[in-house]
């Protein structure tokens, strides 16, 4: 499962419409980075559209994502700099929020920050139960983030449709 689909299910429909009104969208060109290693990030980004590679300091490939996954988030929850590289395979496009407007968005609605956080601990737990069950593609070397879908417990589950259908929201407000 994509990550939107973690996050965006213990979003209320409020946080969207805040994500609509403080998110930028912005257009990357393939080979450009997006995130770059040991440099700060400001922000998190919501794919909407096109592939991303991720990279390792050495240029090895980690994983690969596509529109409906989230990048950034770790570095927001860390408060760290990144420890790879994200460049887009071909043009593609993201939704960009502020981690200054996520962190009023904390103080202004502190229910808020709960389900942020709760979505992301989702999100990472299902993410770590779904690297330790599935091999490593040896060939390539790294793993397709998309393989992981298999490991989705009823509670996402039922959230799916609803998130799935404010992504689409998103989509149509930001393509």
């Amino acid at each position: 499962m994509r990550k939107v689909l973690h996050i965006l299910g213990y979003f209320t429909e409020e946080d969207i419409a805040w994500i609509t009104h403080v998110g930028v969208r912005k257009d990357v060109s393939a080979n450009d980075s997006l995130i770059t290693r040991k440099a700060e990030l400001k922000s998190i980004f919501f794919v909407l559209k096109g592939r991303f590679d991720i990279l390792r300091g050495d240029g090895q490939l980690v994983a690969k994502v596509k529109s409906g996954e989230i990048l950034g988030e770790m570095s927001f929850v860390e408060d760290e700099f990144p420890n790879v590289d994200v460049v887009p395979t071909e043009n593609s496009t993201v939704i960009n929020i502020d981690h200054e407007y996520i962190k009023d968005r904390f103080m202004e609605v502190p229910s808020f920050e709960t389900r942020f956080y709760k979505a992301i601990s989702h999100f990472l737990s299902s993410r770590l139960r779904g690297l330790t069950s599935k091999p490593v593609d040896k060939e390539k070397g790294a793993l397709d983030l998309n393989q992981l879908d298999a490991n989705i417990d009823k509670a996402t589950l039922e959230r799916v449709n609803i998130a799935g259908e404010r992504f689409n929201r998103l989509l149509s407000h930001f393509g």
